[in-house]
């Protein structure tokens, strides 16, 4: 540990004055000669009449008579890095989940525009849908709720330039506008079979061919019917989109939720549907802090959580990209649920955190949160991965024995029977590193794994294990992985320390700041 004389600090806030940008960040300069302390400075510390002060946090920092102050140079100082996050993508519904039919609702517009996304994230429209229900499925044979849709089709021959032209036409023929590779055809009858529609050609005297989409084609009918209303097949290169029409902002229920924001539908799953919601950033941020985050906490915690959500986005772009969106919307990722949750103070503790993110010498960082810490957070390197992540320190977390919540402390009692023997290694910290029972050692964040099989409700890094008899006894505190932020230590550090959003977050992310 590095100690600076007082005679040294008072050197230290005239130096930095006097030097100004010929400082970088993390140096300390110390003497008119030129000497310094430099490098990491969260370890160092300065001791005058308010006693050992910690300095670091990205930035030098001097012990006066007004407490521990920022010198010789502004953290705002740093090359902003650019975020060309605008629109977050988040797959409602993917893999398992992905759906036979997804009806979408406008509570609050006249219709959908439809068209798709290019590679910049930019709603190309094709035209527009005057109906506010309505009811997207692959464009084969299957039975739905209204009915049954039939995978073949008579194409007319005669091409169009325009959704609006290509819809006069099947008006008049009885059939539907379809978007081809960039060309509008006219498509009439959902036939379940290729028989059937080689049939009705004959029979009806259509200039046309029997046609039947690609394993991407995705149809859009009248909610509650089997009328169609569009379809759209672009092969790989592009899902159909719809983009609700209103003179305010568009709220779409899609599924048990609200959403603000576009969407996107995708065939991946055999004959199902991959279901993107593309959505700002902020209004992304607003969900997710609505349900990562309860409404009653203090508005300094959701801040910082409002901060983390944010800056978690930027950081996973393309993080479920085989599947063509950013993030899940659970928490695979973060929980995101539209507008469900959101409350006059939710919106307010993004809004007075807009466009700032958590970042570490200019760079966005790669943050993560958990429930509760039971008393410390951990080294990167502990947790997930070997990689060893400047601003992911483990910390000591005073804050969390200030308040009672639901995992501040848990115990339980496991006959050796059931464990075999037990043994452990401890982080510098004190958190598990590993343990071995049975002769199976589970170690990192797999630690938890061996809570989870003993029937733990709760499961953290923090906990001891002591032998009592014929049996041992766990006891632990918190509930998470460990690694960043704790949410309940953030609710006290608010509500009983009266700290600020950049704060807590600086505590928890040794030397990143807020910018």
């Amino acid at each position: 540990m590095k100690r600076l004389s007082i005679q040294m600090l008072s050197i230290l806030l005239i130096m930095a004055l006097l030097c100004g940008a010929a400082m970088a960040a993390g140096e300390v300069y110390v003497n008119d000669a030129g000497g310094m302390i430099s490098g990491d400075l969260t370890e160092t510390y300065a001791v005058g009449s308010a006693g050992a002060q910690q300095l670091g946090n990205a930035s030098a920092s001097a012990l006066t008579a007004s407490g521990l102050q920022q010198v010789g140079g502004d953290l705002q100082s740093y090359d902003p890095v650019p975020v060309d996050l605008q629109l977050v993508r988040v797959g409602l519904f993917y893999g398992s989940e992905a759906r036979a039919e997804m009806p979408l609702t406008l509570t609050n517009g006249s219709g959908f525009q439809v068209g798709y996304f290019d590679a910049n994230r930019s709603f190309v429209s094709l035209g527009s849908i005057g109906v506010t229900d309505i009811n997207l499925v692959p464009d084969h044979t299957a039975d739905i709720a209204a009915g049954t849709t039939g995978g073949y089709h008579i194409r007319l021959n005669q091409t169009y330039e325009s959704l609006d032209s290509a819809r006069s036409a099947a008006d008049a023929a009885g059939g539907f506008p379809f978007y081809q590779n960039g060309t509008f055809v006219v498509l009439v009858g959902s036939y379940t079979s290729r028989t059937d529609a080689d049939a009705a050609l004959k029979t009806k005297g259509y200039s046309g061919t029997v046609y039947t989409g690609t394993d991407r084609s995705v149809l859009i009918l009248k909610n509650g019917s089997e009328k169609v209303l569009f379809g759209f097949d672009c092969g790989s290169s592009y899902s159909l989109a719809a983009s609700p029409i209103s003179e305010g902002k568009a709220v779409t229920k899609c599924g048990e939720y609200r959403y603000y924001g576009d969407f996107q539908f995708t065939r991946l799953t055999g004959d199902k549907l991959t279901v993107v919601n593309f959505i700002g950033l902020e209004d992304y941020t607003k969900g997710v802090l609505a349900n990562e985050m309860g409404a009653d906490w203090p508005l300094e915690a959701l801040k910082a959580q409002a901060v983390m959500a944010r800056t978690y986005a930027v950081a996973n772009q393309n993080k479920f990209r085989a599947y063509g969106f950013d993030l899940s919307p659970d928490t695979k990722s973060q929980v995101y649920n539209g507008l469900h949750n959101a409350t006059d103070k939710t919106n307010q503790a993004v809004d007075e955190t807009a466009g700032k993110f958590v970042r570490y010498q200019g760079a966005v960082c790669a943050v993560y949160y958990f429930a509760a810490d039971g008393g410390a957070t951990e080294d990167s390197e502990n947790v997930w991965s070997d990689t060893v992540v400047p601003y992911l320190r483990a910390v000591k977390d005073p804050y969390e024995a200030d308040i009672d919540f639901y995992c501040k402390s848990w115990s339980m009692t496991v006959p050796k029977s059931q464990t075999g023997e037990v043994t452990t290694t401890k982080t510098p910290i004190g958190n598990i590193l590993s343990i071995t029972a049975g002769g199976k050692t589970y170690s990192k964040d797999n630690v938890r794994d061996f809570l989870r099989n003993l029937g733990a409700r709760y499961t953290s890094r923090h906990f001891t294990v002591t032998e009592q008899g014929d049996n041992y006894v766990i006891s632990g505190g918190g509930y998470g992985h460990n690694l960043g932020m704790s949410q309940w230590g953030a609710y006290s550090m608010a509500k009983v320390h009266n700290m600020t959003y950049d704060q807590i977050i600086s505590f928890y992310f040794t030397g990143a700041y807020v910018g």
